[in-house]
């Protein structure tokens, strides 16, 4: 499920001319926890872990990633989200896988406590596995 777009700006970009990793990192970061609202009806998401984080090809300034994400897991306080970014080409309408990882987000209280996590049916069987 397409969760977010971005556009990567020249001030994103390293020496290398390539995109940090640590940024692409807090975007998936920022991505899932959109996905996990989406999910659900809970107000507040921590992330727990983040595993298996993959840095397939680079991205550059200019180029549009887009963030797509799949429930891989449910908990009955967290979730576990797959994310994959892709760029995208408008002209082509190409896109080339460039990074993905795993994010394992926890519904938390006001108090920063766990609490269960309460699921929404049609946006659950519409972010199911791949």
């Amino acid at each position: 499920m397409l969760v977010t777009r971005e556009v990567v700006l020249q001030q994103d970009i390293g020496l290398n001319g390539t995109l940090f990793g640590g940024d692409m990192m807090a975007r998936m970061d920022k991505a899932s926890g959109i996905l996990a609202g989406l999910l659900s009806s809970n107000r507040r998401f921590a992330t727990l872990k983040v595993s298996e984080l993959r840095f397939h090809s680079p991205v550059r300034a200019g180029d549009i990633v887009e963030f797509h994400g799949n429930l891989a897991r449910q908990g009955n306080t967290s979730m576990t989200l797959a994310l994959e970014v892709q760029v995208y080409n408008p002209v082509s309408n190409a896109r080339k896988e460039v990074t993905s990882g795993e994010f394992v987000m926890v519904a938390v209280d006001d108090g920063g406590r766990p609490e269960p996590v309460l699921w929404k049916p049609d946006m659950v069987a519409a972010a199911g596995p791949a």
